[in-house]
């Protein structure tokens, strides 16, 4: 069975091009010594990730619910998602696999900055959807704002952290309704 890194980055590395490969990293602000930077530079590396602009990628931007999920096509059964639109194909894969529901009936609200906590859904979902196992650890210590976590998130967060998926802040928090960063989400995945 795959891991969910593994299993997450064979599926984008089998939808993308490594365009990327072979040019030199463009993003003026991350640094070689910022500790995202091995994780942005594999993702930019094989062309899952791109920047803000030419030179920047913008690490501690927040992500939107559209920029986390992959891009495949279909058709989107969300109103609020533009026909066209850069990120249409992902969310209608992500929709049609059970990956994400919208935040109405009829509303994706794509251009909202994700939640730590839905991040962690999204995630999980796609371990389920796709029978990644998630080999748990030992025991970790409960985050510190646990009880601050959505009931709909709980399962979600729980069994990533006890994979290792997630760890939280250095203070010992998870921080769920903190908006997700783009460097955040490299480290993730």
């Amino acid at each position: 069975t795959r891991g969910l890194y593994r299993g997450i980055m064979e599926d984008i590395y089998s939808t993308y091009t490594t365009a990327a490969t072979g040019t030199a990293f463009p993003f003026t602000d991350v640094a070689e010594t910022r500790w995202s930077y091995p994780y942005i530079k594999e993702l930019y590396d094989a062309g899952v990730v791109s920047g803000t602009s030419a030179t920047t990628f913008s690490p501690a931007a927040n992500v939107t619910r559209a920029q986390f999920v992959p891009d495949v096509t279909g058709t989107c059964p969300f109103a609020d998602v533009a026909s066209g639109s850069y990120c249409e194909d992902a969310v209608t894969w992500a929709a049609a696999n059970g990956i994400v529901s919208g935040t109405s009936a009829v509303t994706f609200s794509p251009d909202a900055s994700i939640t730590r906590q839905d991040m962690a859904v999204m995630l999980y979902s796609y371990t389920q959807r796709f029978q990644v196992h998630l080999q748990q650890q030992q025991p970790v210590k409960p985050f510190t704002d646990a009880g601050s976590i959505a009931a709909y998130a709980q399962i979600a967060v729980q069994t990533l952290q006890r994979a290792g998926v997630i760890s939280g802040m250095p203070d010992g928090s998870f921080r769920p309704r903190e908006h997700m960063t783009r460097e955040q989400a490299c480290v993730v995945l």
